[in-house]
This record gives C-alpha cells, structure tokens and sequence, in this order.
C-alpha cells in the first residue's frame, strides 16, 4: 500500500510544478503584450518643423488675351496674320471689305449737304419773308385808308346796285322762261324718238334671232348667219342702252339748268333785297373799317415772323452740326475697316477666314471674333481653391510652379487674386441653384502670376502650383491623434509607469495644425512620452470602423 502511494505523490507534485510554471508563462505573456500595447500606442514629443501647402493644378494662361474684333460689320476680305505669327501694337492684320461702310458714309455726306442746303434756304426764306410781311403791312395800311373811303361813298354805291340787282332778275327770269318754252321739249322730242326707234330695232333683232335658229334647225341657213342675228340683238340692246341714257342725260341736264336758273333767279332776288336793303350799308361798312383795322395789327404782328424763321434757321443749323458728326463717325467706321493689332504678341488662333461674315461690335451683338492674341510676357495659373485653404492665403504670397511641358524647371510665381465669392454663389442664378450645390465643395478662384515666364511656356499647358501658407520653424509637435479635447480645452494622456495604472490627463495649449500633426505651446516638453486618448464616441460605421480610435 505504501509503495502505491509514494508514485501518485510524486505524480501529483510533478502537475503541481507544471500549473505553476504554466501560470507563470502567462502572467509573463499578459505583461509583455500589456507592454507592446502600450509601446505601440504611445508618442513622444519632438521639435521640428510645422509646415503646411497648398498643392492644386490648372492650366496656365495669358494675363494678357484679346480677341480681335471689328467696330464695323462686313465680310473679311484679307487677312495677313497666320497661327503663330507676332506681331506688334499698331500692325495691319486684317481688312473688312469698307463697300458697304462707304456707301454709308456716302449716304451721311448726302443728308448733310441736304440740311445745309435747307438751312441756306431758310436763310433765303428769311429775307423773303421780310419783304412780304413789310408790303403785308403796307397794304393793310392801304386797305384801312380805302375802307375810310368807302364808308363815304356808300350812299351811291347803294342805288347802283338795287337797278343792277333789278336787271339781274330780269335777265334770270327770261333765261328759264326760255329753257321751260323751247330748249328742253325739242331735246326731249328727239332723244324720246331715238328710244323709241332703238325699241323697234331691238324687237326686230330678237325676232329675227328666233327664226333664223328655226332655220338653222331646218339646215336652210349656217351658224355663222345665228352668230351674226345674236349680234345684231346685242347691238341693238347697246343702241337702246345709250339712247335711255342720252334721254336720261337730257332730262338731268334739264333739271340741272333749271335749278341753275331758279337758283340764279333767287340770287338775283336775294341781291335786289340786299341793294334795297343797302341802307344799313353804312353799318356795315364801318365794320369793314374796323375790320381793315384789325387785318392792319395783325400785318404789324406778322412783322416778328421772320424772327421765328431765324429760330427755325437756327435748328436747321444744329442739324447740320449733328449730322456733321454723323459723317465723322461714318469718316471713323471707314478707317475702322483696317483691322489692327491693339497689343503686341503672339496670334493664338484665326477664327474667320477671308470671305466670311464679320459681325461689329455695338450695343446689340458681342461682335465676331476675328483673331485672338496674347501677350506672353505675363503667364498666369488659375486655381480652384477650397474655402479651408483658401482662407489660409494672401495675396502677394509665394508660389512654386511646375509645369509638366518642362519638367526639372520650377517656375516661381505670386498670388496675384483671390475671389471674393465661390464660384458656386457667382455662377447661381436662383434659388434652386444655391440648394443643388449646397453640398458641394466650396471653391474660390485664386490667380497666380508668373514672375519668370520663358518663351517655351503655351496657353493650356498643365502646372501644379504649391503655396506654402504655414511654416512655423523648431516647434513642439504631436501627431493630431494624440491630441484630445475635453470641451473645447485640448489634452493630453501621460501613461502610467506601472502595469495596468491610470493614464495622466494633462491639459495643454495647442497653436498652428497641419493635417497631421499639431503644435504645442504649453504644457508638455519636448520628449515627454503620450498615449493616444481613448475614443468615447459611437462607435464607427462602415469603412471608418477601422480607423484610430481618437
């Protein structure tokens, strides 16, 4: 029994050893990955360099970019530049065919010589007219003086015209007696025979129609002797026609006479009243004198009408002035028809060809480009920057550029423009606009001024820019996830120096921050050893759930 118990002891001792040094091992193992944890996940400070770019690419560009237009509208008839050609400020490079420009101008130089003839003939008028208003006063002069005398021989004047009156009655009387007696019944007589002949003629004719087509239905006589019968009909309604119409005539001519005679009649009854009434003549003649009168104030006010004339005169000459300036812009179109260079520099590009329509410029069209030039002594990038960057620049700052075309030779440049609205607000026109692109990004649009543009450089030609907007030298810095914020006061963690301790919380003063790494001004120093703040969030979604915990 005893030898069986001291081999299960031993056993048990040996299990006891190995659990104990199995526990050992792992508490070890705990202990070290607790320490490669902690190792991996902690940062010291260091000093160095915080510099921050912006880096975007465009195309470069001319600062200087005219595209060539005419003034005038006509068909290019020659053109003496090419693509690539230079040329300097002042050069001859095109001609608009000047046809229709110089008709025009032609036209102005008619109406111009029109209105200064008008207005010599004004001046002619005038003269005239003064001479006319002068003898208009004189005779009206002449009139009051002969009305004066008239007022004292009416007496007579009366008598005589009551037995002249008298003797126009009589005269009137006998001439309808004399219409009513004899002129109008033989007229009447005759022109009554004649209708009544060309009734007879026309009854004839009809009936003589009817049996002439009996006859051609018997075969004894020809169509053409039926055509001649119609005709006949037809004359004689013609020859009926024209004699109720002289009948009528002679009947309206007599009616006519008659009331030329009764009212010749009457007349003269009126004008044998008016003369035995001419008693009262003396009244009215005294209000011809004073009418004589008026008619003279009147010839006296007419006396200023040259003087309107000379205002007229005076607008035909401010006519003449404007259309004067008419000719000279006519005399300017025509001189614009030589299309010259208004800069010196490179032809980029032809856009008509001789013989195509050129469109002007004025106040209804943009006019048609003709060539387009550029002066490429100043080169320029255009950059779209966004709102984070952009707010970090200035102008007048410092920019790199490195142009693809020419590679190994950095260009330097200077910020010459910065938008002062996005692009997005200054191209939307409603309301709807600024809600589409509300979630975009929002970008400005930055100039960057080469200061040593080379001759090889071409519009179009790709850069990448580089704006250095932070530099702050031999400065404490931490990579941002080290960096925490308990409300808006920033801190870091300090990790225990014993296995399993609590963390240090230790606030601090942060400055300037790249997109990866933070400056410290104060409360830690150079060297001082960090671990990454635990991350208190919701947890993370999608492709962020494998990012640091921060």
């Amino acid at each position: 029994m005893k030898k069986a118990i001291v081999p299960l002891v031993v056993v048990l001792l040996a299990i006891c050893g190995l659990g104990g040094y199995a526990f050992k091992s792992m508490t070890a193992a705990k202990i070290a990955a607790a320490a490669a944890s902690s190792a991996a996940n902690s940062k010291a400070v260091t000093k160095g360099d915080l510099v921050v770019n912006v880096v975007e690419t465009g195309t470069i560009d001319a600062v200087k970019s005219v595209e060539v237009k005419g003034l005038v509208t006509g068909r290019l008839s020659k053109l003496f530049v090419e693509e690539g050609d230079h040329v300097k400020q002042g050069d001859l490079i095109a001609i608009i065919d000047p046809q229709e420009t110089r008709l025009v101008l032609q036209q102005n130089e008619a109406q111009l010589r029109g209105a200064r003839s008008g207005a010599e003939k004004t001046g002619i008028s005038i003269g005239e007219s003064r001479l006319q208003v002068k003898a208009a006063y004189e005779q009206a002069l002449a009139k009051v003086a002969q009305m004066r005398l008239a007022l004292k021989i009416q007496p007579t004047l009366t008598t005589s015209a009551i037995k002249q009156a008298q003797m126009n009655l009589d005269t009137a009387q006998e001439e309808r007696r004399r219409l009513v007696q004899s002129a109008h019944p033989i007229q009447l007589a005759s022109a009554i025979s004649t209708l009544n002949e060309a009734n007879a003629n026309l009854a004839n004719a009809q009936a003589d129609y009817v049996r002439q087509v009996e006859l051609e239905k018997k075969g004894y006589v020809s169509g053409k002797v039926v055509e001649n019968a119609k005709l006949a009909i037809d004359l004689a309604k013609t020859r009926l026609d024209s004699a109720k119409i002289n009948r009528e005539k002679i009947e309206g001519e007599f009616k006519s006479e008659l009331a030329k005679a009764q009212e010749q009649i009457e007349q003269s009854q009126a004008a044998l009243e008016t003369a035995k009434a001419n008693s009262i003549q003396d009244e009215v003649k005294r209000h011809d004198y004073l009418s004589a009168l008026a008619d003279l104030e009147r010839a006296k006010a007419s006396l200023h009408d040259p003087d309107v004339m000379e205002k007229q005169r005076q607008q035909d000459l401010a006519t003449v002035s404007q259309l004067q300036s008419v000719v000279s812009d006519a005399q300017r179109q025509l001189r614009e028809t030589d299309i010259r260079a208004p800069i010196t520099g490179i032809v980029t590009k032809k856009a008509l060809q001789v013989g195509e329509l050129a469109t002007g410029l004025s106040q209804f069209s943009s006019g048609t480009t003709i060539v387009k030039i550029e002066d490429r002594t100043t080169m320029r990038v255009k950059l779209d920057i966004n709102e984070i960057d952009v707010a970090k620049m200035t102008l007048g700052m410092p920019a790199t550029i490195d142009v693809d075309a020419i590679p190994k030779r950095p260009f330097n440049g200077i910020v010459k423009k910065i938008a002062p609205a996005s692009k997005d607000s200054a191209n939307s026109t409603s309301s709807a606009a600024s809600t589409t692109s509300s979630d975009a990004v929002v970008k400005y649009e930055v100039e960057i001024v080469l200061t040593d543009a080379v001759p090889e450089l071409r519009s179009g030609m790709s850069a990448k820019c580089t704006m250095r907007v932070l530099n702050h030298p031999d400065v404490l810095l931490l990579p941002l996830e080290y960096v925490g914020k308990d409300g808006k006061k920033p801190f870091v963690e300090i990790p225990s120096k014993k296995p399993g301790g609590v963390a240090e919380r230790k606030y601090i003063e942060t400055g300037a921050a790249s997109g990866s790494q933070v400056e410290i001004l104060k409360g830690i120093t150079v060297g001082t050893v960090v671990q990454k703040p635990q991350y208190k969030g919701p947890a993370r979604k999608g492709a962020m759930q494998f990012g640091n915990d921060e």
